[in-house]
């Protein structure tokens, strides 16, 4: 089939500069260089790092980038917000989809698959006699969502990352194609061999400490305030300490807001017991796994899968995470404790830490699921989509 892919209008494929679903794109993309299944074209934002990318270079893949951060760019996606209004989406993700549109709307293609932006189908749907599919990533879909009937309908079907979002599509109670795909991890990335310069003496630690970790954004909504108040709990267990990596968004992270603010005026009142090492690049964050004995999961919100905890498994940690939106799907097979984030959350959590720490023989054994390794998300992917397309 011939495809075209728009992207989240955010960040750039190849994922230069990070981004969950930026990666799972390249892994795709990387599994149709290799076996020449479809030829598919990109559409990306554009960044200065993408020039020499090696991807760039298949003969199967085409990359198109849409210049949104220029400041030429930036005035040309005020004047359409002046123009257009009241669109789905804000109107600087507007402006890409427009320009995006604008580059492909003369081209024939198969097959559009919109990359966590379900609503550019109300635009598209008017526009081309061209099948569309929303690959989903986050709970974008479900009853409350605005226009939602008209949003189903757009597009003919979605592939899902877990279940859960797939049972949130269905619950709109509109007839549609939903399916499920579950992310891809590079298993290579989580082996045994890590980095020298990311030991415990470089963190703070000494080897016979019980390391808590947690991956991820540190924002309110992932639980680290309840995960530092579990630590306060158990201030009598002197060799238990917890590590927090990760910062308040990707790598444009900042050192200082109220929250983070507050969780480290808790740390330093606990002196020794907590660390954080702000945003650090994904490829040293199998290093910061493996100085831990435990992960913790601890979302106040449904997670659409995630993704930190398969990490976890795939470096061999047991995981305490809530039992809430798509994480069970991640830990099923494994050694994990489950906690209810409805209820007392840090008293959980300090339990839960005590349990693994005294019985830990019985928590040995995680290993990554093969359904969540990238070749398998792949061909996955590939499979589900060959129901779509070629009218």
């Amino acid at each position: 089939m011939k495809i075209a892919i728009l992207t989240s209008g955010i960040l750039p494929v190849p994922a230069v500069q990070g981004g969950a679903a930026e990666n799972l794109i390249d892994f795709y993309l990387a599994y149709n260089n290799l076996h020449h299944l479809h030829d598919i074209t990109i559409y990306s934002v554009y960044h200065p790092d993408v020039k020499k990318h090696p991807a760039l270079q298949s003969s199967v893949n085409h990359y198109i980038y849409i210049d949104r951060y220029s400041p030429v760019a930036r005035l040309r996606a005020k004047w359409h917000s002046l123009t257009h209004s009241n669109e789905y989406y804000h109107y600087q993700l507007e402006f890409f989809f427009e320009r995006a549109y604008h580059k492909l709307r003369n081209q024939h293609f198969d097959l559009i698959i919109l990359e966590n932006r379900p609503g550019y189908a109300l635009k598209l749907k008017n526009r081309l006699n061209t099948p569309i599919i929303s690959h989903i990533h986050t709970d974008l879909v479900n009853p409350e969502s605005p226009h939602v009937e008209a949003l189903v309908k757009a597009n003919e079907g979605f592939i899902c990352v877990s279940e859960y979002i797939k049972s949130r599509i269905v619950s709109v109670g509109l007839p549609t194609k939903a399916s499920v795909v579950y992310n891809g991890l590079d298993e290579r990335r989580f082996k045994t061999q890590v980095s020298n310069t990311i030991n415990r003496s470089s963190v703070g630690f000494n080897d016979n400490d019980f390391i808590v970790i947690y991956t991820g954004r540190v924002v309110p909504q992932k639980g680290v305030k309840e995960l530092v108040q579990a630590i306060q709990l158990l201030l009598d267990e002197p060799n238990i300490k917890l590590l927090v990596v990760g910062g308040d968004n990707y790598g444009d992270s900042v050192s200082s807001n109220p929250y983070l603010d507050e969780l480290h005026d808790m740390g330093r009142q606990m002196k020794g017991k907590v660390f954080f090492t702000g945003f650090v690049p994904y490829e040293q964050l199998p290093s910061y796994l493996s100085l831990a004995n435990v992960a913790a999961v601890p979302s106040r919100i449904n997670e659409a899968l995630g993704m930190s905890a398969i990490e976890a498994t795939a470096m061999g940690l047991p995981v305490i995470a809530t039992n809430d939106g798509g994480i069970p799907e991640t830990l099923e097979g494994q050694n994990h404790i489950l906690i209810d984030k409805d209820g007392n959350m840090p008293q959980q959590i300090a339990e839960a830490i005590l349990q693994i720490k005294e019985h830990d023989v019985d928590f040995k054994g995680n290993q990554l699921n093969p359904r969540f390794t990238k070749e398998v998300y792949a061909e996955t992917f590939y499979k589900e989509i060959e129901q779509y397309g070629i009218r």
